[in-house]
């Protein structure tokens, strides 16, 4: 399947590098935008579970930044990139 004349595939390669939480493809924080339309499309019929998933992926992302000395930074903001943009609007 291509979304945007980007196949899936590509787009499922955006994924995060741990403990910074950056795209290993292209260094912007992750969910980046590819990341968000991979994730987009392959929870389409399923919107209850690609918040979940990213809910589990939040807290990995609140442990990391627990383990690496920096726990209360930004947790609003960290919210809203990994769980905010999947609400309906």
């Amino acid at each position: 399947m291509a979304v945007s004349g980007v196949s899936l595939a590509d787009l499922r390669r955006h994924v995060a590098a741990r403990p910074t939480w950056r795209c290993r493809v292209c260094a912007a924080p992750w969910p980046c935008q590819p990341a968000k339309l991979g994730l987009r499309t392959e929870y389409a019929d399923n919107r209850i579970a690609l918040t979940l998933h990213l809910s589990a992926l939040l807290y990995d992302a609140i442990a990391d930044r627990i383990d690496t000395g920096s726990p209360d930074a930004g947790r609003d903001a960290l919210f809203a990139r990994f769980v905010g943009w999947t609400r309906v609007r």
